[in-house]
């Protein structure tokens, strides 16, 4: 029989089939970008159902009818608060005010009506429950009351004082109860902003913009792909039929010896505006906008609070061309048909766009004191843009169809260089240089050294020292997605909103990093070995046309750039009766790398006997995974709740790992190798997921619980070794899915609404994380050491944060609750926030004496690998607030002081000491006979030692100005 070419084209069209299946299909979903509010409407006498009922949000043409039972559903409403009003004939209404609508969840708002003889007043009015996230769900909403009052600033800081998640002392990425920090998605309005790269937040929202953040951190449905361990649900104000805005300042230039704190250079600056497009009575609610522009400008530095640790020998105690800033403009555009008076047009169109332009420096402590200005420059800018059809059908029953498009560049390089990279150690394009090469005794330019002069004592760099990287990372995608939701409200079978859809994305990938300097050095006359090096795979790239400027060969072509193809499938059903709560769905995910891959990593040579020559590769094939995902709840009493959930999970590797183009792969393999290969065959991660809980109202206005989770993540991505065989002509590393984590603990939160002034909201977790990588490079220099043995035992992760915790207490005075005379005048609209947060250090392992001055420890361990942990860390900001009203606008005047106990906070110890400012060079032979014999080390050691990556912030005080109208 003849052997038949299998066609797989078919299983790339199919996912592309069913996406344009669920776009034409008439059904209808919320996309994570809305909320539903349902309930009954009863006789206030005999509870008895009152059918044709009519249930309206005040000020918007959407409402419901009341079916048999006396239950109604309005889907698809924007999150925000709102006043809900239930009429029906012959009985008086009824209105609730402050009903609140979040993100993805469905807001119970009930109503007793009475016989309109009964009473006299024609409507009644009373205040709703404050509303927190689903009780099958763990989390926590942060309203942009919270927001304003507390003043952290950015989504990723606010989100870090929710129980179960840590961050470290520096405002780095978030890890969510165990999870690695690329475990986690952000979404803004709906819209995915999660770099797929490296799984980074592109989530650049300013304060004023924001409404509300949902934190999912765990029990998250069906609809939620690509996501392992927490889900940040951004929705920002929208413009309504009235001109709103905002002008806000802040800065720390007033601070200094009077404060006894060091000005940052922090300045911030923004305008926000909104309101209706053509401001008629008919049309004010059809066309509206809001739009925002902000400016965050770090004069000093590219840290916040690196001034602190500046040596003092550096002149005026300044980062010589140091600063940083970031543009941020952020658009949304609506189109509400429904709002048109008789016009029966039940269909919105949403339009949204998010720029941020990002410059910084990349810090080299060994720059500070003579070479601060050759610090790199790393500029990133990302774009996002999104377009959404929403189709009301029903009040039970809408869908709708989103359009996304996605991109971020960066690119790090020498300020002065840029992209030459074949000037990087060409004397003749950097002033300074030859004189710096000449006294290390190089003739040619081909790296960079600590300085020889006497005066600096080996520990900085001399000027026009040329830091040896530069890079370039261009990723775009294309989505689409369509979601669909239908409420069916029965008595016998419960309350049900199912919902179901897909997404789909093609991404484009480009990449190109590099050595630089030795391409100057024409001595090695093969523009080849000079561009991907003699002893390791030097350049990286694809997607980029890349020239030898010195002999015009092409070393790569740039018609490689990379199209990795992700989506997903959903279906969720979620299920109310009167004593339970079920929520299930499945989740199908698809990944196709679309590329060529090898067929078998520890087989590396084709049939025709040559290493990598292109007979070891196939075309990669489409991926599929399923996930179930169960949770359900029940009252226990009518205040406590237990609830449970247990679900699966995976995630797609991050694109950085994924890919390389075979010129670097070949070089990579015919060279001595002390470097890691990226693998196309990778395996999304997978994880299993149980929790258990109690949620329990106390009167009120106290909401608190405590719920108990378990996660195992399996097929990690880590640094792997492969060793040499008669197919694997010599031993390397790459990465594969090796790792696994285990995390378990409890997380507990506690919520009290605003009583006599007073808001309190507690969170606290007990976690252990373990695994055997903490991140797919933990293992890189192991295992690219073949003397030693790469370990597979489980150990405490580099997060394993045993306690974090976060109090914060909110005092605030009102228009009315205040004294008369001049102490109510001063006291009316007052608040005082109050921010506290603990944890308990995270783990390191400890060794001998490090044999360098600046290293962070020898090769030789005293402790089980992370057996020691740091100290605790306590910090409490505040915030002090008043607002005055003029001339019809609010303005806000505040305090904001960061560590306002000025406590030393510490990120980072050296692992031979465990303390954050001497690794221990002094203890040994070396280091104990220069300090006693070279004044000028010893006077400059001690400085630069005191790394400023090793703390978190001190005492910092922020002014700021927040005018709204």
């Amino acid at each position: 029989m003849e052997g038949v070419m299998r066609d797989y084209t078919i299983f790339k069209v199919i996912p592309l089939l069913l996406f344009a299946f669920l776009i034409l299909i008439p059904v209808s979903t919320q996309a994570q970008s809305s909320g539903s509010i349902g309930g009954t409407v009863v006789d206030a006498k005999d509870n008895s159902p009152l059918v044709g009922a009519t249930v309206k949000l005040e000020g918007f043409n959407i409402g419901a009818v009341t079916n048999d039972n006396g239950d109604y559903v309005i889907l698809n409403v924007d999150v925000g608060s709102y006043t809900i009003e239930a009429s029906y004939i012959g009985y008086e209404s009824k209105k609730q005010t402050g009903v609140r609508v979040s993100v993805d969840q469905k807001t119970k708002v009930n109503f007793e009506l009475s016989l309109s003889g009964e009473i006299k007043t024609e409507v009644i009015t009373i205040e709703a429950e404050r509303k927190g996230i689903d009780v099958e769900q763990s989390g926590r909403i942060i309203e942009s009351s919270q927001i304003q009052n507390q003043g952290t600033r950015g989504v990723i800081n606010i989100v870090s004082k929710t129980a179960g998640v840590v961050q470290d002392e520096r405002g780095g990425s978030l890890n969510i109860r165990g999870g690695r920090s690329s475990e986690n998605i952000v979404i803004v309005d709906g819209v995915q902003t999660t770099n797929p790269l490296d799984g980074s937040s592109r989530a650049f929202v300013p304060n004023n913009l924001l409404q509300e953040i949902s934190v999912l951190t765990g029990g998250f449905g069906a609809e939620y792909g690509n996501v392992l361990s927490g889900v940040i649900n951004v929705s920002t104000k929208s413009g309504t039929d009235r001109y709103t805005g905002s002008v806000e300042l802040v800065t720390d230039e007033f601070t200094g010896r009077a404060l006894d704190t060091k000005s940052q250079g922090y300045n911030l600056y923004n305008i926000s505006f909104g309101g209706p497009l053509i401001p008629t009575k008919g049309l004010s609610k059809v066309l509206n906008f809001f739009g925002s522009v902000e400016r965050t400008f770090l004069r000093n530095s590219l840290d916040s609070w690196i001034v602190d640790k500046v040596p003092i020998i550096v002149p005026n105690g300044n980062i010589k061309d140091d600063e940083s800033g970031n543009w941020s403009y952020n658009g949304r555009f609506n189109i509400n048909l429904n709002e048109i008076k008789n016009a029966k047009l039940p269909i919105i169109l949403k339009f949204g766009t998010s720029v941020n332009l990002n410059r910084s420096r990349v810090f080299y402590g060994g720059n500070v004191l003579e070479n601060s200005s050759r610090n790199p420059v790393l500029e990133s800018d990302d774009y996002q843009y999104f377009a959404r059809l929403i189709h009301n059908v029903t009040s039970k029953f809408f869908y709708e169809a989103q359009f996304s498009y996605f991109r971020t560049y960066s690119e790090q390089s020498d300020p002065s260089l840029g992209s030459n990279v074949q000037w990087y150690g060409d004397t003749n394009h950097v002033p300074g240089l030859n004189a710096y090469y000449q006294s290390l005794g190089i003739q040619n330019a081909q790296g960079k050294g600590l300085s020889t002069d006497p005066a600096t004592s080996y520990l900085y760099n001399m000027p026009n020292t040329i830091i040896d990287a530069y890079q370039r990372l261009d990723l775009s995608y294309l989505g689409g997605k369509v979601d669909a939701t239908w409420a069916l409200l029965t008595k016998k079978f419960g309350e049900h909103e199912i919902k179901f859809g897909g997404e789909y994305k093609y991404n484009t990938l480009k990449r190109e990093t590099i050595n630089p300097i030795v391409l100057s050095d024409l001595s090695i006359s093969n523009p080849f070995d000079r561009w991907y090096g003699t002893n390791q795979a030097r350049f990286k790239g694809y997607g980029y046309n890349i020239v030898d400027p010195f002999t015009g060969v092409t070393i790569a072509d740039g018609s490689d750039a990379k199209h990795p193809i992700i989506g997903g499938m959903y279906i969720r059903d979620k299920i109310s009766f009167s004593d339970f709560n079920f929520n299930g769905g499945i989740r199908v995910d698809f990944l196709d790398v679309n590329d060529k891959i090898l067929k078998d990593i520890n087989d590396l040579v084709g049939p025709d006997g040559l290493l990598i020559s292109g007979d070891e590769f196939t075309q990669s094939k489409m991926n599929w995974y399923v996930s179930p995902r169960l949770g359900f709840s029940f009252p226990v009493t009518d205040k406590t709740v237990f609830h449970a959930q247990y679900g699966k999970m995976v995630q797609m590797p991050q694109l950085t790992y994924l890919y390389v183009s075979q010129p670097t792969l070949q070089r990579f393999f015919a060279t001595s190798l002390q470097d890691v290969i990226e693998n196309s065959s990778l395996q999304p991660t997978k994880l299993t997921q149980y929790e258990i809980g109690l949620k329990q109202q106390v009167g009120d206005v106290i909401d608190m619980g405590v719920t108990a989770f378990y996660k195992e993540s399996t097929d990690l991505i880590g640094a792997a070794r492969v060793f040499a065989s008669s197919t694997v002509p010599v031993p390397f590393v790459t990465y594969e899915n090796i790792d696994f984590a285990i995390s378990r603990g409890f997380d507990f939160y506690l919520s009290m609404r605003r009583m006599n002034r007073v808001a309190i909201n507690v969170a606290y977790t007990l976690a252990y994380a373990s695994g055997t990588g903490s991140d797919p490079n933990s293992k890189f220099s192991l295992a690219n050491n073949p003397q030693q043995e790469l370990p597979m035992f489980v150990y405490p992760l580099d997060y394993d944060q045993r306690h974090t915790g976060a109090i914060n207490l909110d005092y605030r005075f009102g228009e009315n609750d205040i004294p008369k005379g001049f102490v109510g005048a001063v006291l009316k609209n007052l608040g005082l926030n109050l921010d506290f947060s603990f944890n308990s250090g995270r783990p390191y392992t400890r060794r001998e004496a490090s044999q360098t001055a600046t290293g962070t420890g020898s090769d030789i361990i005293l402790s089980a690998k992370n057996e020691v942990y740091r100290d605790w860390n306590y910090q409490l900001d505040l915030k002090l607030d008043k607002t005055v009203s003029i001339w019809k606008t609010n303005w806000n005047f505040y305090i904001y002081c960061i560590n306002v106990l000025n406590t030393e906070i510490v990120n980072n110890v050296f692992n031979d000491t465990g303390i954050p400012d001497n690794n221990g060079f002094l203890t040994t032979a070396t280091g104990a006979s220069r300090f006693e014999t070279d004044p000028v080390f010893a006077k400059l050691w001690p400085e630069r030692i005191n790394f400023f990556t090793n703390y978190g912030p001190p005492r910092q005080v922020r002014f700021g100005i927040n005018v709204n109208f």
